[in-house]
């Protein structure tokens, strides 16, 4: 999985939110490690139950991202038929070894969700643990919700990113359903080795297309436009006005030619004055302080 603070490729698509071509490698690179499946370690009992409940019995199903089939498995025993969607040609040739391969309600496919054709419907879709981050996980959703007539759900990490929560809030104010529940694994003693995990559920019922995700992502945060360039301390004044106030997140932009050099300064800015409660994102436009989640939220 890419690092949230990664900084995009110049070329990588905005909607993405992060670089899609070191991702696929990566996938590729770990479809030729056949005694790993991808995502195993993810995966835990609990949350594959909290998943098949939220997925409507029968259903026709989509399940996005589907790797070498970890969850693809137990979606069959509750999907009517199942669409595995896959981009990396590696991980479908593990899949597609395997013998789940053969279940006649499964047809696997190759390619992202952005290749479907929008005339071609789907009750549910599922996304397992998506790579893309801030701007790009609102867009997806936007994507899929075009192609399902109830429900999109996705599993996403809960490490420590305030990405659902940005998402859960975006998705509803426009117009979305939306559950969260978070999945905790029981059957190990130790608490600081159990996995937790995300479940978003947003229901396309009352949805209908409004503002273009970036945008909407953006109205989401405060904005400050700073001088290029950037008066002396400022990124030290930005991460201090950010501890003390309220917001989820803020996006700062200025001049191009300064925005690397910001976001190096507010990186260091941010592990000095609170490397917990705040995290720093880079994207082609600008740089986001987004603040973590207390161990109470």
């Amino acid at each position: 999985m890419a690092d949230a603070s990664h900084k995009p490729a110049p070329d990588v698509p905005y909607q993405f939110g992060v670089p899609i071509e070191p991702w696929l490698e990566r996938r590729e690179d770990f479809a030729d490690r056949y005694s790993y499946d991808f995502g195993q370690e993810r995966v835990f009992p609990e949350l594959v139950t909290a998943l098949l409940e939220a997925v409507p019995a029968g259903a026709n199903v989509l399940e996005v991202g589907a790797a070498t089939g970890l969850l693809t498995e137990p979606l069959l025993t509750r999907a009517g038929h199942l669409t595995a969607l896959e981009p990396s040609a590696g991980m479908l040739r593990r899949l597609l070894a395997k013998q789940v391969a053969e279940a006649p309600n499964l047809l696997v496919r190759k390619g992202m969700a952005e290749d479907l054709a929008y005339n071609e419907l789907f009750e549910c879709a599922v996304v397992t643990f998506t790579p893309r981050r801030g701007v790009g996980l609102l867009t997806l959703l936007q994507e899929l919700a075009l192609r399902v007539t109830t429900s999109v759900i996705m599993l996403i990490d809960d490490d420590a990113t305030t990405d659902w929560a940005h998402l859960a809030r975006a998705a509803t104010r426009q117009g979305f359903g939306v559950e969260i529940r978070l999945v905790s694994e029981t059957s190990v003693g130790d608490l600081e080795k159990r996995r937790h995990a995300v479940l978003l559920v947003a229901s396309v019922e009352h949805w209908t297309p409004t503002l273009p995700a970036a945008e909407l992502w953006e109205f989401d945060a405060r904005t400050i436009d700073v001088p290029f360039p950037p008066p002396r301390g400022t990124a030290t004044r930005l991460v201090r006005y950010f501890l003390a106030g309220g917001d989820r997140a803020l996006v700062i932009s200025t001049d191009s030619k300064g925005l690397e050099r910001l976001y190096g300064n507010l990186r260091t800015a941010a592990h000095r004055l609170g490397r917990d409660e705040v995290t720093v994102r880079r994207t082609d436009e600008s740089v986001q302080l987004v603040r973590l989640p207390k161990a109470n939220e």
